[in-house]
C-alpha cells in the first residue's frame, strides 16, 4: 500500500516527510495541522515504524478519536496502532502499569476537583480551623496544582516559601500533608496524572529507558499549551533520540491561568538545535477579511514567530462594527442578525456568540428566550456534577476501592443513618490517628466511641449493602451499583432532594439510571470486572472535554471555550476596555497579560469562517451603575479599511419589547423553569 500525499500543500508534505530528528511545525489557525499530524504518523508507518512505536499526544479525547479515525480511513491495517491519547491518559496508562515502582496498590481512585477540595478542608482545618477553610481553601487548591503544573515538590515549594518570606507557606504546608494523605489512601488527584509519571520517568533510570525504548517516536498537538510537567512528560518520552515533533501556534497560547506557558513554543529552536522549522500559513477556514483582521491584531505581539495567515477561500466581506448605547440594544440588534441569518439558511448551530466574561450573557440569554431560539451555553453545569450522580459514582467507588475515604464520607449520611457532623468527625479522627479507612473504622466503632445506635445500626446496613454488592462487582458492574444503592435505601435521598416535586423525583432517578446505562455499555465494550476503569476514564473524559450538543441549537461561549471551533457565523460582543483586554488580566499579568489578551482576541475572529460581527455597548452595567465605556484598542488595532463601522444603533423592538420586556421575560422564565 502506497500513501497518497498529493491533498497536500508544499508545507504540510514538508512537515509529513520531514526525517528523524526535533520538528516544530508553527500550524496557524484553520491550516491543516491534525492533517498533518495523521499524515505524518501515517508516513512513518509506511517508512517501517511499527505502528505501536508512534506516540500521539493530544490535550482532548474528541481530538485523539478524530486522529484515530482519519488514521483509519488512510491506513485500513492499523495493527499494530499508533498510541494515540491524551497527556493525562498516558500518564493513566503508566501509572497503572508502574504502579509498584511509586508505592500504590494496581487500584487506585483518581480524585476530582470536589474530592480535592474535601480533603484540603480537613487539612486546613486541622491547620487553622474553619476560618482558613473558608478564605483559604480556594487559593490554595490553585497554588497546589500551579506547583505540580510547574514540577515542584512539596518540601521544593516549603523552601520556595520561606526564602521568599511568602505568605503561600500555609499552602505549602498544606501541599505536604496533601500529598501525604492522598499516598495514605492511595488516591491520585488530576493533576497527579502527569506529576507522578515525570517524577518516575526523572527518578527512575530502569523506567525511563523502558519507556523511551517503547516509543520511537513523539508527535505532540497543540503545543503552545503544555505547561513544565507536560514539556518535561513529552521530553523524557522522547529520550535521547529527540525524535519528537510539535504542532502548534505561539499566537493562540491561552491557557497561562492552567499553567501553560508560551515561552515553551517560543524556545523550541533553543531546546533543540537541530531541530527542522516548518511554517503553515495557509488557511482553509475564513475569507480573506476575517484574517486579515486577525493578522492585523496579532502582529503588535512583540514575542511571536514572525507568521501571516492567507485565505484560500477568496476576499469575504467587510466587518460589521456596531455601536449601541447599551447592552440591551446590543442583544436585541445581535440576536435580530442571527434570526436574519436563519432566514438566509444559515442554521443556529452554525452560530455563535463569544463573550469574554460568562457574566455578558444575560441580556442575550433573555432576547433568544423572548424568541424561542434554542441555544446551550458551553460551559454549564455538568452531568457529572449533578449530585445524584456524584452519590452514585461514590458509592461505585467503594465498591472497587473500599479505603476512599472521601468516597465513604461524601455518602455516610446519604441517604440519612443517623450521622451528624460530630459523629462524622470522631469517625474521621479516629481513623486518621489509626491509619485505617473510614469503611474498616465503621467496623470498629465500639473503639471509635461516642457514636449513637441509630449510626451503629445505619453502619451496619451500608457495611452490609456494600459487601453484598461487592460480590457482584467483577461479573456485573451494573447489577452490583443498582443493588448497593437498593440495599442503603438511596431512593429516600433522591425523594428528600426532590422535596415532593414527582417531575423532579423522576429527573433525578433518570439521571442514576443514564450513569448505569453508561457503565453497561462500557462492559459490553470492554468486558466485566472493570468498574475501576469505567470511573477513571469518566474522570479524564470530563477534564478534558465538553459534552457534545445535538441538533440546531445557538452556541453561546467565551473566547476561551471557543478555542478548537468554528462557525459559520460568529458575533465578537462586548469589544470594550476592561472587557478584552480583561482589567484584572493587564492588572496581574503587565505586559504578558496584554498579550495573551491579544492572542485571546485573535482565537475568537479565527473561529468564523464566513461572516464576522463586532459589538460594543457605550454604557454597560456594572456593579449596579451605568458605566461609559471605551473602545478596545484591539479595535483599533485592525485596520479600518477591513471595518464597516456603524455608531450607536438602536434596535429595533417590538411593540411587546417596548412594553413590558422585564415582565414577560419573568413570566416565560417561570414557566419554562
Amino acid at each position: 500500500m502506497r500513501l497518497d500525499l498529493t491533498p497536500l500543500n508544499p508545507e504540510q508534505h514538508a512537515a509529513v516527510i520531514a526525517g528523524e530528528g526535533p520538528l516544530l511545525v508553527l500550524a496557524g489557525a484553520g491550516t491543516g495541522k491534525t492533517r498533518v499530524i495523521t499524515y505524518r504518523i501515517a508516513h512513518l508507518m509506511m517508512q517501517g515504524v511499527p505502528g505501536d512505536q508512534i506516540l500521539g499526544i493530544t490535550f482532548t479525547n474528541r481530538a485523539a478519536k478524530e486522529m484515530r479515525e482519519r488514521l483509519e480511513k488512510m491506513y485500513p491495517d492499523l495493527d499494530p496502532a499508533p498510541h494515540l491519547s491524551t497527556f493525562h491518559s498516558l500518564g493513566l496508562a503508566i501509572l497503572r502499569e508502574e504502579h509498584a515502582r511509586i508505592g500504590f496498590r494496581k487500584r487506585f481512585p483518581i480524585y476530582d476537583d470536589g474530592d480535592s477540595r474535601a480533603l484540603l478542608s480537613e487539612i486546613l482545618r486541622d491547620q487553622g480551623g474553619a476560618g482558613i477553610v473558608a478564605t483559604r481553601l480556594d487559593d490554595v487548591r490553585k497554588s497546589i496544582s500551579r506547583w505540580k503544573a510547574r514540577f515542584v515538590t512539596p518540601l521544593a515549594a516549603e523552601k520556595e516559601a520561606e526564602e521568599l518570606e511568602d505568605s503561600d507557606f500555609l499552602a505549602a504546608r498544606a501541599y505536604y500533608h496533601y500529598e501525604a494523605r492522598l499516598q495514605g489512601l492511595n488516591a491520585v488527584d488530576f493533576d497527579d496524572l502527569i506529576y507522578r509519571p515525570v517524577r518516575l520517568l526523572k527518578e527512575d533510570d530502569e523506567a525511563r529507558a523502558t519507556w523511551n525504548r517503547r516509543f520511537q517516536h513523539v508527535l505532540v498537538d497543540e503545543y503552545q499549551d503544555t505547561n513544565t510537567a507536560q514539556y518535561h512528560f513529552a521530553r523524557l518520552l522522547a529520550g535521547e533520540k529527540e525524535n519528537i515533533c510539535v504542532v502548534g501556534d505561539d499566537d493562540q497560547s491561552i491557557y497561562a491561568f492552567r499553567g501553560a506557558e508560551v515561552e515553551k513554543i517560543l524556545s523550541f529552536r533553543r531546546d533543540f538545535p537541530l531541530a527542522k522549522i516548518v511554517t503553515l500559513e495557509r488557511n482553509y477556514r475564513s475569507v480573506g477579511t476575517i484574517l486579515d483582521a486577525a493578522n492585523g491584531v496579532i502582529a503588535n505581539n512583540p514575542r511571536r514567530h514572525a507568521k501571516r495567515l492567507r485565505s484560500e477561500r477568496g476576499a469575504g466581506e467587510k466587518i460589521p462594527f456596531l455601536s449601541f448605547e447599551d447592552e440591551v440594544a446590543e442583544a436585541s440588534e445581535v440576536v435580530s442578525r442571527i434570526r436574519g441569518q436563519k432566514q438566509l439558511g444559515v442554521a443556529y448551530a452554525d452560530q455563535a456568540i463569544l463573550l469574554r466574561s460568562a457574566i455578558q450573557a444575560r441580556p442575550f440569554e433573555e432576547k433568544l428566550r423572548f424568541f424561542e431560539i434554542p441555544y446551550t451555553i458551553i460551559g454549564g453545569r455538568s452531568f457529572f456534577d449533578r449530585r445524584e450522580v456524584r452519590d452514585a459514582l461514590a458509592y461505585l467507588r467503594l465498591l472497587v476501592h473500599p479505603e476512599d475515604d472521601i468516597a465513604a464520607l461524601r455518602i455516610l449520611n446519604t441517604p440519612r443513618r443517623g450521622w451528624g457532623e460530630g459523629s462524622r468527625g470522631r469517625l474521621d479522627d479516629w481513623c486518621r490517628k489509626n491509619d485505617v479507612s473510614i469503611l474498616a473504622g465503621l467496623s470498629r466503632l465500639d473503639e471509635v466511641g461516642g457514636i449513637s445506635a441509630p449510626a451503629r445500626e445505619g453502619a451496619d446496613g451500608l457495611l452490609r449493602a456494600l459487601a453484598g454488592a461487592r460480590l457482584a462487582v467483577e461479573s456485573d458492574g451494573p447489577a452490583a451499583a443498582r443493588q448497593v444503592l437498593e440495599g442503603v435505601g438511596y431512593d429516600f435521598a433522591i425523594r428528600d432532594m426532590a422535596g415532593g416535586d414527582l417531575s423532579e423525583l423522576e429527573h433525578r432517578r433518570r439521571g442514576i439510571e443514564m450513569l448505569f446505562e453508561s457503565l453497561e455499555r462500557y462492559e459490553e465494550r470492554n468486558g466485566h470486572g472493570k468498574v475501576d476503569q469505567f470511573i477513571s476514564g469518566l474522570s479524564l473524559d470530563r477534564k478534558n472535554d465538553d459534552e457534545d450538543q445535538d441538533g440546531d441549537v445557538l452556541t453561546l461561549l467565551t473566547f476561551h471555550g471557543a478555542k478548537g471551533l468554528e462557525f459559520k457565523s460568529v458575533f465578537l460582543v462586548g469589544i470594550e476596555e476592561d472587557l478584552i483586554p480583561h482589567r484584572r488580566a493587564i492588572a496581574e499579568g503587565g505586559d504578558a497579560g496584554l498579550e495573551e489578551e491579544r492572542r485571546l482576541f485573535y482565537v475568537a475572529i479565527t473561529r468564523a469562517q464566513d461572516h464576522l460581527v463586532l459589538t460594543r455597548s457605550a454604557r454597560r452595567r456594572r456593579f449596579g451603575k451605568d458605566t461609559e465605556t471605551v473602545e478596545s484598542r484591539f479595535a483599533v488595532e485592525i485596520p479600518d479599511e477591513l471595518l464597516d463601522r456603524k455608531e450607536v444603533i438602536e434596535a429595533d423592538a417590538t411593540p411587546l419589547e417596548k412594553e413590558d420586556v422585564g415582565g414577560f421575560l419573568s413570566r416565560i422564565r417561570d414557566a419554562i423553569e
